[in-house]
């Protein structure tokens, strides 16, 4: 299966972007620790949690 780039801007009030950075956190760390999903899943979890 071929995988799309997408790109997406967003402007966000300053409260909920930091509810969703949050979230975001969160989401990615539950996946590294708790084993769900496949190898790749924890591997974007950990991007994404360094980048925040």
């Amino acid at each position: 299966m071929r995988q799309q780039e997408v790109k997406v801007h967003l402007t966000l009030s300053e409260g909920y972007q930091e509810r969703f950075t949050r979230a975001c956190i969160k989401v990615a760390k539950r996946r590294m620790e708790g084993g769900n999903g496949g190898r790749g899943r924890r591997k974007d979890a950990k991007k994404v949690a360094e980048a925040v």
